[in-house]
């Protein structure tokens, strides 16, 4: 069997990889379609979010559940069944005609989504040595990179011409090759059954229905139209699930999530970092379709087109702040990153209806510069904290932190924005019903989308301040 793995392990990652390239691009074409979406279905920006939303919000209150389930079941199974429902559920949202059908598919493509990302990491470092392991989770960050840009180039184009519900049928073909790849080489793939440890269903249960209630509470903060006792009694349950979560797994012989590592400062830091920079960029990026077309008048197939361009940069980019974090130190290279990330949102902070294209292309290659810079930098800082035999065990915290990022990113972006202009709204002659955004004038918008990206820009500067704070473990020599 050993031989096997093996052999078989280049294949068995690039099965992995192109996994990984499936799901970034499937986030790039929806994203990129998402304002076509709500002017075609009449609805707010709000409500076009929980296309968004809604399957993110699957995809974090269920990762950890599936990734402690995978070590009972096995990643094959895990990954098989989450493929096959990501590509079922992208069909069948390519057939809904309304607002509600569509998100209850993304919801169930959340669960697909979920039992792929969760096992992912855990099958590469179960068939790589160690001496290529880096190499593999790399491809992994290029492929994540270069799916999202292509999403966009060619999300915008089929949006453009051929309407937006073609953008989910993109998924099925590319789902289909992969599910045929999953099946020819995860044959062998190895698997050590969990016997002796409980499986930690009330911890499952607990960090469920925190991140639901948490989330749920977040995206309804600030609305006008909600009690404010509705959102109290949703604070005040986040705090208690979560604080009960944290009690229980601290208690648990066999948690899902060992929280005894936050004991470590640094590695606090540094996971927190990466939760907000994903914040930041996810909350962004979830924001510029919608500024570039309903405050520039681009095109929808212009919008991905200048998106896909800027990101590009990652790809050049990343691996060079990874071989420059393995020579100068991956402090330096993180808070160089950090402080382009602040460049990129002081520079958003000042979009208007009068900017030139030029200056908006400056601003997102800024962006992609500072993404491309602290995704591998900040990486290594947290893994370089990882306590002997827990490496998948910190690895697997940073991706929920990051998951986490994600989907707190658009909630909140998107949340500012939509209180700004509801705010501005109530002093014009202009019905809430339906799009606003296409009822309100165009300097209104802008000071949305200027509200939100301020937000970004206050929280980059504790970003810069955990980076010069961490700092990277380096092992003494031998």
């Amino acid at each position: 069997m050993e031989t096997k793995r093996i052999s078989n392990a280049n294949l068995v990652n690039l099965t992995v990889i192109f996994a990984m390239f499936l799901w970034s691009f499937s986030a790039g074409v929806v994203n990129i379609s998402l304002p076509t979406i709500a002017q075609f279905l009449d609805i707010s920006m709000a409500l076009a979010s929980w296309v968004i939303i809604g399957h993110m919000l699957v995809l974090v209150s269920t990762l950890l559940f599936f990734a402690r389930l995978s070590d009972y079941i096995g990643h094959k199974k895990i990954f098989m069944w989450g493929l096959l429902i990501f590509i079922v559920s992208s069909y069948l949202c390519g057939l809904s005609q309304d607002l509600y059908t569509l998100i209850f598919y993304r919801l169930i493509m959340g669960l697909g989504s979920a039992m792929l990302l969760s096992v992912s990491p855990a099958i590469i470092s179960t068939v790589s040595s160690t001496n290529v392991r880096g190499r593999a989770f790399g491809y992994i960050s290029l492929a994540t990179t270069l799916g999202l840009s292509v999403g966009y180039l060619v999300g915008g184009f089929i949006t453009e011409n051929l309407g937006w519900n073609y953008v989910f049928f993109l998924s099925v073909p590319l789902g289909v090759v992969v599910l045929l790849m999953a099946q020819a080489h995860f044959k062998h793939l190895p698997f050590k059954k969990e016997h002796n440890h409980s499986f930690d269903v009330t911890g499952a249960l607990l960090s469920f229905f925190f991140f639901l209630v948490l989330i749920l509470t977040l995206e309804t903060m600030g609305d006008t139209g909600i009690p404010f006792l509705y959102t109290l009694i949703g604070v005040v349950a986040s705090v208690v699930m979560g604080l009960g979560f944290a009690v229980w797994e601290l208690r648990h012989p066999h948690p899902l999530v060992n929280l005894k590592l936050f004991l470590n400062p640094y590695l606090s830091m540094a996971v927190g970092a990466a939760f907000l920079t994903t914040l930041i960029l996810t909350g962004t990026i979830f924001l510029i379709p919608f500024y570039l077309e309903l405050v520039k008048s681009y095109t929808t197939e212009f919008s991905g087109l200048l998106v896909f361009a800027s990101t590009l940069l990652v790809v050049v980019v990343g691996p060079l702040s990874g071989w420059l974090s393995d020579r100068l130190g991956a402090k330096k290279i993180n808070t160089l990153g950090a402080i382009f990330l602040l460049i990129a949102l002081g520079l958003f902070t000042l979009m208007d209806s009068t900017v030139g294209l030029l200056f908006i292309f400056m601003a997102l290659a800024i962006r992609s510069l500072s993404d491309g810079i602290l995704n591998p930098a900040n990486s290594k800082m947290v893994i370089s904290h990882s306590p002997p035999g827990m490496l998948n065990t910190v690895s697997g915290l940073l991706n929920a932190a990051r998951y986490f990022g994600l989907v707190i990113g658009v909630v909140v972006f998107q949340s500012i924005f939509n209180n700004t202009i509801s705010r501005y709204a109530l002093t014009l002659d202009v019905s809430a019903s339906g799009s606003l955004e296409m009822t309100l004038p165009v300097g209104t918008l802008a000071q949305g989308f200027q509200a939100a990206f301020a937000v970004g820009l206050i929280l980059s500067v504790i970003v810069i301040i955990f980076t010069l704070l961490g700092c990277e473990y380096k092992k003494p020599a031998q």
